[in-house]
C-alpha cells in the first residue's frame, strides 16, 4: 500500500519545525514499515489547526525553518494529489495533526473516503471497522474540547488582568506610557518578566484632553482638529505609525488616529478590553456591551467620563447634519457611480506615501488620485513635501502598462529579457545550491569507490589476520562514517533549496503563455480588470520623478490560453518588469 505522509506543527513559537516535523515523519514511517507499506509522498504545513479549512495554507514559510524533510505540499496539494491516484492512503502522527476542528477533520476523511483512500493514525488501530470511528471521533471531541478549554481559560485570565488595572498587550494609547512592575509570578519575575501599568505622558497627555475639548465643546470636526495638529507638529507630536503606513515621509496626523483616540475609553482611567474584534466578515469595533471594563479606575484619566460620552452625542449630531446637506450634483456622474468600472482599482500605489490611489471620474476620464490629504490635512502636506493634488489619467497608465504585459509577458521576445535578468538575479541562488548539490554527489562518489577498493584488498588475502585485511578494515570504517556524513549533508541540502524557482521552471512557464499583445488593445475594462486580477499587477507612480513603476505575479498554475488567464493560482513567483524588479517607465 502506498502512504502520504501529512504532518501539521501549530506555530514556530510554540513548537520547533525542525524538530517536530521529522518526529511525526519517524512515527509514521515507523507503522508504514509493520504494515508492509510503501511511503511515497510527505506533506506537511506550519499553521494553527483550529484555521477552518478554506483558510488553510497561508501558514508560516517552510524555506524559513531548517526542515530536513522533503515537502511536496500542504493540506491542499494533498487534497488535489488524492484525486490523481498518487497514494492509497493517508497517514498522520495524531487525527488533531490533521485539524483541531472536528467538522474539518471528518469533510477532509469524507473526501479521502470517497477516493477510496484510508485515512490513519500512528495512535489508532490501522483498522476501519465501527469501533476504530468511535475511538477517532472521541479523540476529536476531546482535541477541540482541550483547545476551546484553553481558549476560555486564557480569556478568563484576560479579564481578571484588566479588572486588577495592568496593561493586556497591544499598542500603548496615546498620552500614555508603560510602567514596568515586577511580576507577581515569583517564577516569571526570576526570569526577568514585567507587567505593565499604564502613565500618564507629560508632553502628550494634556494634547489628549485637547483634541476632546475642540470635537465635543468647541466644534470643531475631524478635519479642523488634524489641521490644527499639523500646523505646529513639534509641539503636538503625532502617534508613531502603523506598519503599513511606514514610508520616507515626516510622521503627521491623519483623521483616523483622532476618530481611533475619541472613541478609546482608556482615557477615562477605567481599564477596557475587548473592544476589537479581528475576524473576518465580522464588525471591527464589538458592541459595547461585550467590552471587559474594569470595576474602578486603574490608572489617571486624561478625560472625565462625561466628555467621553459626549463623543456619540457629537458623531450622531454631526452624521444627521451631513444627511441633511443638498448632494451636489455632477454632469459627468449622470450615468450613477455604481456603474462606473476602474479596472486598476487597488492596484495603483503613491510612490510617497505608499497608500493605495482611488480612483475618481474627472473631465470625462477615469484618474487614479492619492488621498494623502483628504486623511491628513493640507498642514501635512506642506510640512511633509507631498503634493496637495496627486493623480493620474487612466489612459496614461494603460498605454505603459500594456507595452510592460507585451514586452515581459506576451510578445516572443519575453524570453529573451527575462534570461537576461535570469542571469543577474535569481540564478545565483540556484547555482551555488547545485554546485554545493554536485560536490557532495561526487564526494560520495568518490568514498563508495574508495569503499569498493578497500573491499577488493580485502578479497586478495585469505588470511583475517593479514596486517591489509586488519588496514582495509579500519579504513572502510573510517569510510563508512563520511559516507553517512556526506548522505546527510546530502539530504538537508535537498530539503532546503532556494526560496526563488528554479530559473529554468520560470523559463517554461513564460514560454508557455501565448502571444496575446493584440489583444490587450481590444479587452473590455471588466476583462482588463480580470487580467490584472489573475496577473496580480501592480503599479506605483511617483509624481516627482514621473516615473510608474509596474509589475506582475506569474504562477505555477496552467497558463492561459485565451485572453483570460486561469484564476486559481498557487505558488507565485514575481516577474516584476524584467523579472525580478519592478520595470520602471518614465512619463
Amino acid at each position: 500500500m502506498r502512504f502520504a505522509f501529512y504532518g501539521r506543527v501549530s506555530t514556530e513559537d510554540a513548537q520547533d519545525p525542525s524538530l517536530s516535523i521529522p518526529r511525526q515523519l519517524s512515527a509514521c514511517e515507523r507503522v508504514i514499515r509493520e504494515s508492509g507499506g510503501e511511503l511515497v509522498a510527505r506533506y506537511w504545513d506550519i499553521e494553527s489547526g483550529r484555521k477552518s479549512l478554506n483558510a488553510r495554507g497561508d501558514g508560516a514559510g517552510a524555506e524559513r525553518f531548517a526542515v530536513a524533510v522533503p515537502r511536496d505540499g500542504g493540506i491542499h496539494d494533498l487534497l488535489r494529489a488524492a484525486t490523481g491516484g498518487s497514494f492509497d492512503a493517508v497517514i498522520v502522527e495524531s487525527i488533531d495533526r490533521l485539524s483541531r476542528m472536528t467538522a474539518d477533520a471528518t469533510r477532509i476523511e469524507r473526501e479521502l473516503e470517497q477516493l477510496d483512500i484510508g485515512l490513519f493514525a500512528t495512535d489508532e488501530p490501522m483498522v476501519a471497522n465501527a469501533t476504530a470511528v468511535l475511538t477517532r471521533r472521541v479523540k476529536q471531541g476531546v482535541a477541540e474540547w482541550y483547545v476551546r478549554d484553553l481558549i476560555e481559560k486564557s480569556r478568563r485570565g484576560m479579564e481578571e488582568s484588566v479588572r486588577q488595572g495592568w496593561h493586556t498587550g497591544g499598542p500603548v494609547p496615546y498620552g500614555y506610557q508603560l510602567e514596568p512592575h515586577l511580576h507577581p509570578n515569583p517564577h516569571k519575575a526570576r526570569e526577568g518578566k514585567r507587567k505593565h501599568r499604564l502613565v500618564t505622558d507629560p508632553v502628550r497627555g494634556p494634547i489628549v484632553r485637547m483634541i476632546f475639548e475642540d470635537y465635543c465643546l468647541n466644534g470643531l470636526g475631524l478635519g479642523a482638529i488634524c489641521e490644527k495638529l499639523n500646523r505646529d507638529l513639534d509641539r503636538y507630536p503625532p502617534p508613531t505609525r502603523n506598519k503599513k503606513d511606514e514610508n520616507d515621509l515626516r510622521p503627521t496626523w491623519s483623521r483616523s488616529q483622532i476618530q481611533a483616540m475619541l472613541r478609546n475609553p482608556k482615557y477615562t482611567g477605567f481599564n477596557v478590553w475587548g473592544r476589537h474584534d479581528k475576524r473576518r466578515g465580522r464588525p471591527f469595533i464589538r458592541p459595547r456591551e461585550h467590552w471587559v471594563w474594569s470595576a474602578e479606575p486603574t490608572h489617571e484619566p486624561l478625560i472625565p467620563r462625561e466628555l467621553f460620552e459626549l463623543v456619540e452625542e457629537c458623531a450622531a449630531r454631526n452624521e444627521q447634519q451631513a444627511k441633511l446637506t443638498e448632494a451636489k450634483h455632477y454632469v459627468q456622474r449622470s450615468g450613477g457611480r455604481s456603474a462606473r468600472l476602474y479596472p486598476l482599482r487597488g492596484r495603483v500605489r503613491c510612490a510617497l506615501c505608499g497608500r493605495r490611489m482611488s480612483g475618481s471620474h474627472q473631465k470625462g476620464a477615469n484618474w487614479y488620485r492619492c488621498q494623502f490629504v483628504d486623511r491628513h490635512g493640507v498642514a501635512a502636506a506642506e510640512a511633509t513635501g507631498h503634493p496637495r493634488v496627486l493623480g493620474i489619467r487612466e489612459d496614461v497608465v494603460f498605454a505603459e502598462l500594456f507595452d510592460f504585459l507585451s514586452r515581459r509577458l506576451f510578445t516572443p521576445g519575453r524570453l529573451d529579457l527575462l534570461r537576461d535578468d535570469l542571469a543577474r538575479t535569481a540564478a545565483g541562488g540556484w547555482d551555488e545550491h547545485e554546485a554545493e548539490l554536485a560536490k557532495l554527489r561526487c564526494a560520495l562518489a568518490d568514498v563508495d569507490r574508495a569503499l569498493y577498493r578497500q573491499t577488493l584488498r580485502m578479497e586478495e588475502h585469505d588470511d583475517p589476520a593479514h596486517p591489509v585485511v586488519a588496514l582495509a578494515k579500519r579504513r572502510i570504517v573510517e569510510l563508512t562514517a563520511e559516507h553517512d556524513r556526506f548522505a546527510r549533508d546530502l539530504a538537508s541540502l535537498e530539503a532546503r533549496p532556494p526560496s526563488d524557482l528554479h530559473p529554468e521552471s520560470i523559463e517554461a512557464m513564460l514560454e508557455a503563455i501565448p502571444d496575446l499583445s493584440e489583444t490587450l488593445a481590444e479587452l473590455e475594462p471588466p476583462e482588463i480588470a480580470q487580467l490584472l486580477e489573475d496577473f496580480d499587477v501592480e503599479l506605483t507612480y511617483n509624481k516627482h520623478e514621473r516615473t510608474l513603476q509596474l509589475a506582475a505575479t506569474l504562477a505555477l498554475d496552467t497558463p492561459p490560453e485565451t485572453a483570460r488567464p486561469p484564476r486559481r493560482r498557487s505558488h507565485n513567483c514575481d516577474i516584476a518588469g524584467a523579472g525580478f524588479e519592478p520595470a520602471t517607465s518614465g512619463l
